[in-house]
């Protein structure tokens, strides 16, 4: 079994969405892991997954992965089911909420209300035990995996995010999503050993204010300098921002698009970003990528706008995206 060039791990999960304007989608087959991976096969065509699958999980969505190149032997089967179900309500100004509001709530069918339940919102012990059993360990990754060019770590517990940091550690590049720290134990250092084995950081701005009620970009500033890591900070329809670990800092803005549904952007971000490192390019490079990741995923409801992703649209996105920066940044 050869290695795929890129592996993503994260999660598998059951989706459910209300967007701004008050569609709500009818129950998909999703996860961090997903969006990541489809981001980076914007511009690779090998990419391989590590996850968990319950007993109940959709064979026949693996299976459509599998149809499409992305290699997934890397995921596991679980005795259990599956029990990743995510629910997100959004709001006009992209943000949005995993409990829904009573007032969104009454104007969901009873039939389909329980779907809306997010596993997140569970008690802190019984929801880290779940999200634990669904994530993947180093234990999951395929032997001849731990020679890939480049891996990312979506969004997971952070045990599971330093022993995977440790088992790609002959990777060129190794990424990861937050949480960097246990929010049931704060005050534990996890971050030292995980930031000791990474290459790159990719926290939400959301991801930094729960961490520290604080401006994000100091806080990702802080992180940079005091873990010689550096960071790039996501900030939904404002773009993202580099932050080295000297403190500078270089913005990218969002691609112009239509967004249907923010879903999955920010991790299909970071496999696009991925790619672009593992490609030879540099970090302000990578950002571009990424961002023209993103602009598939959201213009769609689902998975939609990935999957009909070509490499000349992707093209297209990314000069128009450099020559807008081109301008605003004074070609730098």
């Amino acid at each position: 079994m050869s290695a795929p060039d890129l592996v993503v791990c994260g999660s598998l999960t059951l989706d459910n969405v209300r967007l701004a304007d008050g569609t709500l989608l009818a129950q998909t087959c999703g996860g961090n892991v997903v969006y990541a991976a489809l981001g980076a096969r914007v511009w690779s065509a090998s990419v391989g997954l590590v996850s968990r699958a319950g007993t109940d999980f959709p064979r026949a969505f693996l299976d459509s992965l599998a149809d499409i190149g992305l290699d997934l032997d890397g995921v596991a089967a679980i005795d259990a089911p599956h029990g990743l179900n995510v629910a997100f309500a959004y709001a006009a100004d992209g943000s949005r909420v995993r409990v829904f509001p009573p007032e969104i709530m009454a104007t969901i069918p009873p039939g389909q209300r329980a779907r809306f339940t997010d596993h997140s919102t569970r008690e802190p012990e019984a929801h880290y035990a779940n999200w634990l059993a669904f994530s993947p360990d180093a234990g999951d990754v395929p032997a001849a995996w731990a020679s890939a060019r480049a891996v990312h770590c979506a969004s997971m517990p952070v045990q599971r995010h330093v022993p995977l940091a440790r088992a790609f550690a002959a990777a060129m590049h190794v990424q990861v999503d937050s949480p960097w720290h246990d929010r049931r134990t704060p005050a534990v250092d996890f971050h030292s050993a995980l930031f000791h084995g990474i290459d790159l950081l990719l926290p939400s701005e959301a991801d930094l204010i729960v961490w520290r009620d604080a401006d994000p970009l100091e806080t990702a500033a802080m992180l940079a300098r005091v873990h010689a890591c550096p960071l790039v900070v996501k900030r939904g329809a404002a773009g993202s921002v580099l932050i080295d670990t000297g403190g500078g800092m270089f913005a990218v803005p969002a691609c112009a698009v239509d967004a249907i549904d923010p879903t999955g952007a920010g991790d299909a971000f970071c496999g696009g970003v991925l790619a672009a490192v593992a490609a030879g390019h540099d970090p302000r490079e990578a950002l571009v990528w990424g961002t023209v990741s993103s602009s598939f995923a959201v213009q769609a409801a689902g998975l939609a706008g990935l999957l009909a992703a070509t490499p000349a649209e992707a093209e297209t996105r990314r000069a128009a995206l450099r020559h807008r920066i081109d301008i605003r940044e004074g070609r730098r």
